[in-house]
């Protein structure tokens, strides 16, 4: 392995910890209720490491046997023992505790694969060194051979997850199924009322089979043929760890706060037993009804970012307690929110006609079982249920952080200071109104069951006709809009964010008892936070495969890119150096924010609204596309990026615990053996049903 190109994660990357003070003011029954439904979110956790990639669930069952027999303290000890550097440890267990943090081994912010910085050799003593591997050699010894050279390859097509045909690798789909024949088998899925969020797709020589996720119904349906193949749907994937989602589910029915949350709980047990998105959905419904709780949770099937595809989802589970003082100043916001839309610059036609006010509340997180926490959410996803019932958003305060001034980098001067010294209140207010307004706008056209269509004379604005194409029932946006759909949705979310906040009385909601001045260097921070996330985010763009990696990142890239098209004197960069490099810093001309950048952004939003209502994919990507492109400017700018870049923080979560009958709050060290730590007390030590679900499946999803 070339260690000057592998893809490390540097020993330089620290832990971040995630603190939850609120939980020690909860009431015992709540507790109760948070713990039950924590280690529902952990139990499910683990289908994370089988979407990832087809190795990553073999090494997650290696290293928690490890860590189960061992402390990371004992196993160090024993390392040092045997010839290894203190510095060989550590390159190990940052490996560990970010391939934990990420649900495998590739980047949850990126998609892009990471490699021990240990050379294999070592590596493979590590393991054999164990405890475990001497009690149980012949699984160690299998499953390491099965996963060995997938650990440490990181060149095409193992160095991002995508469709094989595209240079990569991914663990929704059998290598041999192509982009087309995928899109035809949704389109049969769609016309026999099946949904993918749920689902896995392999496909053999004589079948293509669709694993979904249950874990009491595991027949086996013939659907029909799809390309000249019988398509069978085959119940009972992740059958283990959804039994244990359901079980603490019913436990956590004990100890809910109302009647609401026990429908809600009974309606997520039935969906994960059956597998039926329907239930899941009624669900949500119940979710929605559930107005203002102390602890507020989320299970299922949830964001469609990491299948290449974009319509499979990822499990997740979170469970959070409100912060009271954040939570009131956005419910100032929900109660303004239908007056702020109308000032979004599409036509009113392509706006709902009733805006649902929806809970919207800001978080401390306790548990979030997946690959990587965001600092918002807004839910639920199904379009049909968002425009008839309404949608929550939450906002996930305690997740932050801070930057500091060692750590910024491409500004100088007073740019540096406006960053750091409005980084909360600026992310609060883009947060607020990504998520809320953001989210929460905009009409999607459609097609009911009965046939019956929710619009009529709308007229479309980019080709003075009357607007003939709509969504069909079970059809959803993304699957319109393609691989980049998910950036697209967070590029509208963005823009709106910084189109209104140039709307000084909208501003003034979020950040009460500031003045005019303060208010106007928060929006100017909003900007520039934007901004420096498409330049610093240029490092996960692949240049050798034309490739963004990560939707968010690409949203501000678009949202950049609009700017500079409008007008180039926006944002502009001086080339320089720094520590013997080549180096930039950004110049931004802050004036303009309320003038030109305005402008650019409406009519950005204009665009992503128009024709992500009228379902029109292909023209809508086209307008999508114009600013997503890196020219030979931005790749200079991406050399100097990467030639100084720092790593992500690797985060730390709490857990909680039963002790004689009391629940308390468990945390561990703020360090790498903290992180792997809290990981082995994640999963209970429960993990031999992921060694069967990998030697018995996993096989299929292998390059």
């Amino acid at each position: 392995m070339d260690q000057q190109k592998a893809p490390i994660i540097s020993l330089e990357a620290k832990v971040s910890a995630i603190e939850c003070p609120a939980f020690n003011l909860l009431d015992e029954k709540s507790k109760h209720y948070a713990y039950y439904f924590t280690r529902a979110c952990w139990a499910g956790a683990k289908i994370c490491y089988f979407q990832r990639s087809y190795e990553a669930p073999g090494l997650f069952y290696l290293l928690q046997k490890i860590f189960q027999k061992e402390s990371t303290t004992e196993v160090r000890d024993k390392l040092l023992a045997n010839e290894f550097t203190e510095n060989q440890v550590q390159q190990l267990y940052t490996y560990i505790s970010a391939f934990f943090q990420n649900c495998g081994n590739y980047l949850s912010f990126g998609d892009s694969k990471f490699v021990p910085e240990l050379p294999v050799e070592k590596f493979q003593q590590f393991l054999q060194l164990s405890k475990a591997y001497q009690e149980q050699q012949d699984e160690f010894t299998k499953i390491w051979n099965l996963i060995e050279k997938y650990i440490y390859s990181y060149e095409k097509p193992y160095g991002l997850l995508d469709l094989l045909e595209k240079g990569g690798s991914n663990s929704y789909y059998s290598p041999n199924l192509s982009k087309e024949f995928i899109e035809e088998l949704d389109q049969f899925l769609h016309k026999q009322n099946l949904s993918e969020l749920n689902t896995r797709v392999i496909l053999k020589e004589d079948r293509v089979e669709l694993l979904v996720a249950s874990s009491e119904r595991s027949d086996v349906v013939e659907l029909g043929e799809v390309k000249g193949k019988k398509v069978f749907a085959i119940y009972g994937d992740f059958k283990s760890f959804l039994n244990g989602v359901a079980t603490n589910l019913r436990e956590a029915q004990k100890y809910a706060a109302n009647e609401t949350q026990v429908k809600m709980l009974e309606e997520y047990i039935k969906h994960f037993q059956s597998g039926d998105i329907e239930q899941h959905k009624e669900s949500q419904k119940h979710w929605i009804q559930d107005k203002g709780p102390i602890i507020e949770t989320n299970i299922g099937f949830i964001e469609t970012y990491l299948d290449p595809m974009k319509v499979r989802a990822e499990y997740e589970g979170f469970v959070s307690i409100v912060n009271q003082e954040e939570s009131k100043l956005l419910g100032n916001l929900v109660e303004k929110a239908e007056d702020i839309i109308k000032d979004l610059p599409w036509p009113k036609e392509f706006e709902i006609e009733k805006f649902s006010r929806p809970d919207f509340t800001s978080l401390e997180i306790l548990a979030f079982a997946c690959s990587g926490t965001p600092v918002g959410i807004n839910i639920p996803n199904y379009d049909d249920i968002r425009q008839n019932l309404g949608f929550k958003n939450v906002n996930l305060g305690n997740v932050y952080g801070k930057p500091n001034r060692d750590s910024v980098r491409f500004l100088q001067g007073t740019d540096i200071d406006l960053f750091i010294n409005y980084y909360k209140e600026s992310l609060f207010v883009v947060v607020a109104l990504h998520e809320l307004i953001g989210h929460g706008s905009g009409k999607i056209f459609m097609e009911d069951k009965d046939g019956k269509l929710n619009f009529e004379n709308v007229t479309n604005p980019f080709t003075n006709e009357k607007v003939t194409t709509f969504y069909k029932p079970n059809e959803h946006w993304h699957a319109k809009f393609g691989e980049l759909s998910g950036a697209y949705e967070e590029c509208r979310a963005d823009s709106v964010a910084l189109y209104l906040s140039t709307y000084d009385d909208v501003v003034q909601i979020l950040v009460p008892g500031k003045t005019k001045e303060e208010r106007d260097e928060i929006v100017k921070a909003a900007w520039l936070d934007i901004i420096m996330g498409a330049l610093k985010g240029l490092q996960y763009y692949s240049a050798e495969q034309s490739k963004w990696g990560q939707p968010h990142i690409l949203a501000s890239y678009v949202i950049l890119q609009s700017i500079i098209q409008k007008d180039p004197s926006f944002v502009q960069f001086v080339h320089s150096e720094f520590n013997n490099k080549p180096y930039f810093t950004v110049q931004v001309d802050y004036s303009k924010i309320w003038t030109v950048g305005k402008e650019a952004i409406a009519d950005l939003l204009k665009g992503l609204q128009v024709y992500k209502s009228v379902a029109d994919g292909e023209n809508g990507m086209k307008f999508f596309n114009k600013f997503t492109q890196v020219d030979q400017k931005f790749l200079q700018l991406r050399e100097i990026v990467l030639a100084h870049k720092q790593p992500r923080k690797i985060e730390l979560q709490p857990d909680v615990k039963l002790n004689n009958g009391q629940v308390e709050l468990v945390v561990f060290p703020e360090s790498h053996e903290g992180v792997i730590q809290s990981h082995i007390f994640h999963y209970q030590q429960d993990v031999e049903d992921v060694k069967q679900e990998f030697l018995d499946r996993q096989q299929y999803f292998k390059n």
